[in-house]
């Protein structure tokens, strides 16, 4: 799907209400992978943002507002109804802005490890444009996980990041850090669902917190054992709390 000089691509499963996915900085569509089991219940539609995944670049710099309004054409295109918008870290940054901007074209959001301020270490944006292997395993991976993350799962989630071009995760990371919306959150008025680890150490539980607070109809929910992944760290938890908030909704 062509969107605003990107060709977008997505993955469309199930029937049922819509819930529209996003990732996060450096990642793709397959950060979801145990959430497509939900196509029992709903239409579970995932989609890689331009440069990610298997999406081509978009012809212009990266910002939380670029992506934004590509999220928001592609609900437009792919929806017939108002979807859930789940959004995870930068990809929950991408959801505040649809939330703020075109609150009438969604039935509701979740917030996933993402905060309304996205404050980046500058050993994270330096070092992703320099030494981006290195900077993946030695600072960017040890604070995605929990004491409890598998083996498999910080395979999975390494070699993954691994495979985004340096250049757009860096940019991702670049365009987090110039991310504010604190002065709006109270605009706010469809339901939130916000999901947290209790570990996060990228996008802390007090940012989580910080929403919950700021957010008129919102609900919090602190995962333990998990951090910064917890759909993939804790998937069955996570789809449990994922359909409560999603069958609640008209």
């Amino acid at each position: 799907m062509l969107l605003n000089g990107s060709n977008v691509a997505y993955n469309e499963t199930g029937l049922g209400k819509p819930i529209v996915f996003v990732h996060g900085a450096c990642e793709n569509s397959s950060f979801w992978n145990h959430q497509r089991t939900l196509s029992d219940r709903f239409k579970i539609i995932t989609v890689d943002l331009p440069g990610h995944g298997k999406s081509s670049p978009l012809p212009c710099n990266i910002e939380i507002a670029s992506y934004s309004k590509i999220v928001s054409e592609f609900v437009a295109t792919t929806c017939r109804e108002r979807p859930i918008l789940v959004g995870h870290s930068m990809g929950g940054a991408i959801t505040l802005l649809n939330a703020i901007q075109h609150p009438n074209s969604l039935r509701g959001i979740v917030l996933v490890c993402t905060g309304a301020k996205l404050g980046v270490l500058p050993s994270i944006r330096e070092g992703l444009r320099s030494r981006f292997e290195e900077t993946v395993k030695a600072v960017v991976g040890p604070r995605q996980f929990s004491s409890k993350t598998n083996l498999e799962t910080i395979r999975f989630v390494t070699n993954e990041i691994l495979k985004c071009n340096n250049g757009i995760a860096a940019s991702d990371y670049e365009a987090c850090n110039s991310f504010d919306v604190r002065q709006k959150l109270q605009s706010i008025l469809i339901p939130v669902l916000i999901i947290v680890g209790e570990e996060d150490k990228m996008t802390p539980v007090t940012w989580s917190t910080y929403l919950k607070e700021n957010i008129p109809k919102s609900k919090l929910v602190i995962m333990r054992d998990a951090s910064h992944l917890p759909m993939l760290e804790r998937p069955a938890d996570f789809n449990r709390h994922l359909i409560e908030f999603a069958s609640a909704l008209d």
